[in-house]
């Protein structure tokens, strides 16, 4: 499979800093394309904020570099083999990543934590981390599937009844983490497998990106008929396009998007979510198989 990936990130109305961070990777291997995106949401002030999701991007992909092109070329052949190596990974990352940020607020005495999400896509499956409230999707045109669970105080009420979806929309402690890295000593992360579909987008975001979007509204402005052929294609004559990673950009950049591009149209959603108010910070990835890559 060939994978394109762009991202998108914006500081928002609000906020005076951006404290979101995103990574896209790609490489080609021996089996094929690789890809990595995250979206990690930064929190505890500002300049903490920034740091703890940057913190984490980092690690990510340096392990990218360093250590998966000796997994693909010592693992074994089955899908389950690959899978279990990329889990025994992922949690001693996570320990890493979470020590890492605890030592650094002790030394400097301040207090730091970001969420995480990342999906790594390699031979038709995708394997995904996730820790706190941003999120994974797969749009289909006519469907959406969350991959992933908030780790919320909300959600956690939700599925024990007692509170309703339409309350935990609103309700004052909905953005309450029941868990992110840097806060304590113990992080249980998330991991999530499943088969890539040649006909869906895969959409990474932070909470600020989608707490006032539809299901619908998602799948009409980021699903596969939206994100078309087309639409990639103009993405890759951007000026600047390289798939870069942990970038984001000023709204005087944003004007620089070509016309019917996948960066303008995410954010052209941005936009729209700004306009019904919200006031977080703003960070999107997707990415597709491309049409006729094996």
């Amino acid at each position: 499979m060939i994978f394109e990936a762009t991202g998108y990130s914006n500081v928002g109305q609000s906020r005076d800093s951006n404290q979101d961070s995103y990574l896209i990777k790609v490489a080609s291997t021996s089996m094929g394309d690789v890809a990595l995106l995250a979206v990690a949401d930064g929190m505890g002030g500002l300049e903490s904020g920034e740091l703890a999701s940057a913190t984490v991007i980092r690690m990510l992909s340096t392990w990218f570099d360093t250590k998966l092109p000796a997994a693909l070329e010592a693992m074994e052949a089955s899908v389950g083999g690959f899978e279990q190596f990329v889990d025994g990974q992922w949690n001693g990352l996570i320990q890493d990543m979470n020590m890492a940020l605890i030592r650094h607020g002790m030394a400097e005495r301040m207090n730091l934590g970001t969420t995480l999400t990342a999906l790594l896509a390699i031979g038709g499956r995708y394997s995904i981390v996730h820790v706190g409230d941003t999120r994974a999707y797969e749009v289909k045109d006519d469907a959406i599937a969350q991959l992933t669970r908030d780790q919320t105080y909300v959600r956690r009420e939700v599925e024990a009844g007692r509170m309703t979806p339409e309350e935990a929309m609103v309700h004052p402690r909905r953005n309450v983490l029941l868990q992110c890295l840097g806060s304590s000593k113990e992080v249980v992360p998330d991991l999530i497998h499943g088969n890539i579909d040649r006909d869906a987008i895969y959409f990474l975001c932070s909470d600020g990106y989608r707490h006032v979007l539809t299901d619908g509204e998602v799948r009409k402005r980021l699903g596969p008929a939206a994100l078309d052929a087309k639409s990639w294609e103009i993405e890759a004559t951007r000026p600047g396009f390289t798939r870069a990673d942990d970038v984001s950009l000023s709204l005087e950049e944003q004007h620089g998007f070509p016309e019917g591009s996948v960066s303008m149209k995410l954010a052209a959603v941005a936009r729209l979510v700004m306009d019904r108010k919200e006031e977080d910070n703003l960070t999107a990835v997707v990415m597709r198989v491309k049409q006729g890559g094996r």
